[in-house]
């Protein structure tokens, strides 16, 4: 009896140690969901109680709500737009980046300022460039001679969706950016050299050969993106939150204004959540469908494998292992002439024009944050001045003292301290034990449990926000530290997961065995073998969630903003600046700076693991 228990023990280890991560996800993720399903369903007042079913009322009532069509049409425009023009121009930035130039460097770091700096922050900026007589962006453009007159960027209904439109393809570059640069570094030299040797040019080389090799990492750049810009709130929020109408609204934003704004129906929007998270789960299940390994078994043996199709002994893994040689390349046809010339003349003015393209590039990425830079040391006069001045008259360094006195920033940080440092704590306690057992074992359910992880990692917890409302509701948690550090740690296992699991993937089983002969248990090993081997990942983690939580806005301006007791995150606070009439820019750039800065280089410690690991992730 005492051996079938010693094995019964043995057998359900994987489960033992996936049981913290498994319950973070089941309570913070499984039953918001599907309590909003449940809610969609049911009779709720204005202030919350529920008076008994309702059955489809709430759907019949969002859809005929006058504003769907217009809200949906804005969704699907705001997806196509910013979805299409951001593949499309970092295809190109990748492409460019992948080249060897002198400040290529400093490139890359300019490219990772707006993908660590909080979206509150960098959408605030952006409004205040859009601003109308008193804009950065009209005086440009005036001084230019293209306008003649201010433009409402972002009053104007006529204009405000396509403005908020190109913040939104602005931050989503960088990490779409990353993604394909990673997936350009796994295309093997010598397949290009083959091709280049037998006369190809540089275009029927990216087309017949690069691009072949590229698409696993197109494909999850593209549906990621998907998600990320469908469930996009900060940056139209921060810009027109506090405008009437629905002009420029997705139904990500409208559902907030219907549950806790406008309306205050709360089956009406969760009947709208629902609709939404079945919308998710159909980018979802493409894209598993598109990167199954098997996708393509017709492909040409000639044609070199993709990194996510080859065998895991192929592939490039987190420690850097050398690709497979391929079989050969791709036939591809030769230059032309006119080409031919083209080409060596671009290799003349090559070593100066990268540089300078590269420059341009970096300071368009830079711009916006170096106006709020001078933004901040400027009087409220230089900043309500009409037209716009670029430069401060008379700099007010003293705004960074005032803005101490005039909101209490000091709490601010605080708080925000006190739950990143958590959440990064939390994260890092439940994901390791998850993805050791996960490297080490195979058991029955590791895929499900695996494919559970991807999607958590897709869902930000804005498409579940009616329900996490609620479940905040049920166990008084609203304002909690307890909930709002629980429900960042979910939202974030995820990633934290994949790039651990890639890293101890990495680590010889040889470790593991030999230390287990020496009378270690698996605890130990993990706690004083792997762990340091696996030092860089476990800062990545980090370091990342740290940020992530730092900058985190919705969930906390919905379940964490109490002023009177002194329990506001820096993300939710510094936007009492901005009003409806009147936002003290000043003050407000002074406190985003100083949060800024520090996450800015945290960031850039780790740029290079980011990407690498969530794509290796995404496509095993």
């Amino acid at each position: 009896m005492t051996g079938r228990l010693a094995d019964l023990w043995e057998r359900t280890v994987p489960w033992r140690w996936l049981t913290p991560s498994t319950l973070l996800i089941a309570g913070v993720v499984g039953f918001p969901a599907l309590y909003m399903v449940y809610m969609s369903f049911l009779d709720i007042s204005r202030i919350g109680l529920v008076r008994g079913m309702a059955g489809l009322d709430n759907y019949a009532r969002l859809l005929k709500e006058d504003a769907l069509g217009p809200v949906v049409g804005n969704t699907l425009l705001w997806l196509v737009i910013v979805v299409g023009l951001t593949m499309l121009l970092s295809l190109a930035l990748a492409q460019f980046l992948s080249k060897p130039f002198y400040g290529r460097k400093f490139v890359r770091l300019a490219l990772v300022v707006p993908w660590a700096t909080s979206l509150v922050m960098t959408a605030t900026v952006w409004r205040f460039i859009y601003e109308g007589g008193n804009g950065l962006l009209n005086r440009l453009l005036m001084d230019l001679s293209i306008i003649s007159a201010p433009v409402d960027w972002y009053k104007d209904p006529a204009t405000a969706l396509y403005s908020i439109m190109a913040v939104g393809i602005i931050t989503s570059m960088p990490f779409t950016t990353y993604v394909l640069l990673s997936g350009l570094q796994t295309v093997p030299h010598d397949v290009l050299e083959a091709a280049r040797m037998d006369g190809a040019s540089a275009w029927a080389t990216w087309r017949r050969v690069t691009l072949p090799i590229l698409r696993p990492s197109l494909m999850i750049a593209f549906v990621l993106n998907m998600l990320h810009v469908f469930n996009a709130f900060t940056v139209i929020w921060v810009i027109m939150g506090k405008t009437a109408g629905t002009h420029a609204d997705t139904t990500v934003t409208w559902l907030y204004k219907i549950a806790f704004t406008a309306q205050l129906d709360s089956g009406e929007a969760a009947a709208l959540g629902v609709l939404n998270v079945a919308f998710l789960l159909l980018l979802i299940l493409a894209f598993v469908l598109v990167l199954r390994p098997h996708r393509n078994p017709s492909a040409s043996e000639a044609t070199p494998a993709p990194a996510a199709e080859r065998p895991a002994e192929e592939a490039p893994g987190a420690s850097g292992a050398p690709v497979a040689a391929p079989r050969g390349p791709v036939p591809v046809r030769r230059s032309r002439p006119v080409l031919v010339r083209a080409g060596r003349g671009w290799a003349r003015i090559r070593p100066v024009a990268l540089p300078v393209i590269g420059f341009a590039v970096a300071l368009f990425f830079l711009a916006p944050y170096a106006a709020m830079l001078l933004g901040s040391l400027k009087t409220d006069a230089e900043l309500f001045a009409v037209p716009a001045d670029y430069l401060p008259r008379s700099w007010a360094w003293s705004n960074y003292a005032d803005v101490w006195r005039r909101i209490p920033l000091a709490d601010y940080f605080r708080v925000s301290l006190t739950v990143a440092l958590a959440s990064t704590a939390l994260v890092l306690l439940v994901a390791a034990p998850a993805a050791y057992v996960l490297a080490r074992s195979r058991f029955r359910g590791r895929t499900a449990f695996l494919s559970v992880i991807l999607v958590t990692q897709m869902f930000p917890a804005v498409a579940l926000l009616i329900g996490l409302y609620r479940q905040a509701v049920f166990v008084d948690g609203v304002n909690s530290y307890f909930v709002i550090i629980a429900i960042n740690s979910a939202f974030n296992l995820a990633f934290a997961v994949w790039i651990l699991h890639a890293h101890f993937g990495a680590i010889p089983v040889e470790i593991d065995e030999a230390a287990m002969m020496d009378g270690l248990g698996r605890f130990r090993i993990m706690l004083r073998m792997i762990l340091p081997l696996a030092a860089p990942g476990l800062v990545t983690v980090m370091i990342f969630t740290f940020i992530q939580v730092w900058n985190e806005f919705v969930i906390a301006l919905t379940l964490f903003n109490d002023p009177a007791g002194g329990r506001v995150p820096l993300t939710v606070g510094v936007q009492q600046f901005v009003g409806l009439y009147e936002t003290n820019y000043q003050y407000l750039f002074a406190a985003a700076l100083m949060a800024i800065v520090p996450a800015v280089i945290l960031f850039a410690l780790i740029e290079k693991h980011l990407v690498s690991g969530l794509t290796a992730g995404s496509t095993k």
